[in-house]
């Protein structure tokens, strides 16, 4: 898939609560290898990190095709993708499906963890304390995958 091993791109995944407004520290993030959901082998972990007290992760390197694939259309995907799973004990998991990652890009997955209700009731969201988010791969592709995005 990946022809240069030296292509990579980077993450750093930011975890808050409140809207964005308070960084949650010690939050546990997985990052794994993409797998659509008709795959009976599900992704291999990658990297597990903890978050920092300002929320962060550290910078963390992906394999990422090379550059070059989004300077000519038909060159194939010019980004892999990745899933990231954020937990942290009293929150709904917050699983990223699909996220790009790009050669030479520093890209930041935002995650704003929801707390469960102290009531013991289910809500709208996922009664085992899951929420999936999957990123639009086709607007991506689209516009030739450029590694701007």
């Amino acid at each position: 898939m990946n022809k240069n091993p030296d292509s990579v791109g980077y993450m750093i995944v930011r975890v808050t609560t409140a809207r964005g407004a308070i960084p949650l520290e010690g939050a546990t993030v997985t990052v794994s290898d993409y797998f659509p959901e008709d795959v009976k082998e599900r992704g291999n972990a990658i990297y597990t990190l903890t978050t920092n007290s300002s929320g962060l992760t550290d910078k963390f390197s992906l394999p990422a095709p090379p550059r070059e694939l989004s300077q000519s259309p038909g060159n194939g995907k010019s980004y892999l993708t990745y899933n990231i799973a954020v937990a942290k004990d009293g929150y709904y998991q917050q699983n990223y499906i699909n996220a790009p990652v790009f050669d030479g890009i520093t890209s930041i997955q935002n995650a704003d963890m929801i707390p469960i209700s102290d009531n013991g009731q289910t809500d709208r969201f996922d009664p085992y304390g899951n929420i999936f988010f999957e990123t639009e791969n086709g607007n991506l592709e689209g516009n030739g995958g450029g590694s701007n995005a």
